[in-house]
């Protein structure tokens, strides 16, 4: 069954109807109708088919157009409607349209427009075409929509459309009605034998004023199934039909509205969803900033509590006479961690190393180590001119900053294609005070 949220209106042969829940009732147009909608329509004065076209395929819409056009088939301006296109070849392209006047078409779009509520347009093609997408056929497969006096066929597979058309019979009597399926069995024949492809199902969907469903001939390769009905209330009758059981498994892509009408139609459509969504993040928000403030709560008792430890705790200070004992084993202790956090002449050689640069030559490394530092005198030379030595000697400067070296002293002296420098350097180490 359709779902109740889904609101349809179904233009066929000139009659608009409204569709929801399981009542179908005709309406004079769809401003009657004060809800947001999905609008299938046969589009009046259109054309559906198939054509092969030599154009790339982002010109095939206004080739469809120029022949159209040529072959009388319209006298005025004509908008095309692609529901599917393929490249063939390097220039040619096969495309399955929709084509009407232009002034129809902008019709259509004045509705959209104008309406409070959003629609989303539906060409009847685009709907056949879902469907027989939806269903998953590998093999060729007809799809044809008989209502009224009219018959609606595509043939195709889930990926292509080889064939689409429309029968018409004079009325709707029974004797025309058996014509009219004698032509589509017979242009389903001719389509097999020019294109040497074979049929291997066909789909019948009805509506509240097809006929009979036909006796498909026995002898036929073709296999004939009437698509699963649904029972429908219409002007106070029960009417069992598949067009809107055929409408219910096709997906929301195919519409023809413009870009905004489609972001309107499904923003409405899911704002429950996002309110829902909303709600719930409010609720885990707010459970979590629960479970935070009892877990400070906790946290603030144990500090409280661990407080209260310390404040009991008494220190005993050693006499002065005390730490007389204790003096060379402090020492020692000074003089480990001294070596722990000196570096090393290993250490300031990679410093230095890593911060000369080209063209330097050291002559003279002293490290001295002292009590509470490191002190280091570095002479050298560079054999550059003065605009590359000096920049070179700043930033090897700069370097040794970086590295925890103090510049106590820094004398830099240039001649023309040579300079000279001095740079004494202090390293303080962490000792126990």
């Amino acid at each position: 069954m359709i779902k109740d949220s889904k609101q349809y209106a179904i233009e066929l042969d000139g009659v608009i109807y409204s569709f929801s829940g399981n009542t179908l009732e005709p309406v004079v147009d769809l401003e009657d109708i004060k809800e947001d909608i999905w609008f299938v329509t046969d589009m009046q004065e259109a054309v559906s088919q198939t054509m092969t076209v030599e154009a790339r395929v982002k010109y095939a819409e206004f080739i469809v157009r120029k022949r159209l056009q040529e072959s009388g088939d319209f006298d005025e301006p004509v908008s095309v409607l692609t529901h599917w296109k393929k490249k063939k070849g390097k220039n040619n392209t096969d495309i399955f349209f929709t084509a009407l006047p232009t002034r129809l078409h902008h019709s259509y779009l004045d509705q959209i427009r104008e309406k409070e509520e959003s629609i989303l347009l539906f060409p009847l093609y685009s709907v056949l075409w879902g469907f027989l997408k939806r269903i998953k056929k590998k093999k060729p497969t007809a799809v044809i929509f008989q209502h009224n006096r009219f018959a609606d066929i595509i043939i195709g597979t889930t990926k292509q459309v080889y064939y689409a058309n429309r029968f018409v019979a004079f009325d709707m009597e029974d004797e025309q009605i058996s014509s009219l399926w004698e032509t589509i069995r017979a242009n389903i024949a001719t389509f097999e034998s020019d294109n040497r492809i074979k049929v291997s199902q066909v789909f019948l969907l009805t509506w509240i004023d097809s006929g009979m469903a036909p006796k498909w001939p026995e002898d036929s390769d073709s296999e004939f199934y009437s698509f699963e009905e649904e029972a429908v209330v219409f002007n106070g009758k029960k009417h069992n039909i598949s067009f809107l059981k055929a409408m219910d498994i096709k997906s929301g892509t195919g519409d023809v509205s413009p870009p905004k009408e489609k972001i309107f139609y499904y923003a409405r459509k899911s704002a429950p969803y996002f309110n829902v969504i909303f709600l719930l993040a409010a609720l885990l928000l707010a459970a979590g900033s629960f479970w935070c403030h009892q877990k400070a709560n906790l946290l603030q008792a144990e500090i409280t509590q661990l407080e209260e430890k310390m404040d009991g705790i008494q220190v005993k200070l050693p006499l002065d006479n005390a730490g007389e004992s204790y003096k060379d084993i402090l020492t020692f202790i000074k003089q480990l961690a001294y070596c722990k956090n000196a570096p090393s002449y290993k250490t300031v050689v990679n410093d230095i190393s890593n911060a000369v640069f080209s063209d330097v030559n050291l002559e003279v490394l002293k490290i001295n180590y002292t009590s509470d530092d490191v002190q280091i005198e570095i002479f050298g030379r560079i054999n550059s001119p003065f605009d590359v030595a000096y920049p070179g000697y700043q930033n090897f400067l700069n370097i040794l900053r970086q590295r925890g070296y103090t510049v106590g002293e820094s004398r830099f002296d240039t001649q023309i294609m040579a300079s000279q420098f001095l740079v004494k350097l202090v390293k303080k180490v962490k000792v126990i005070g």
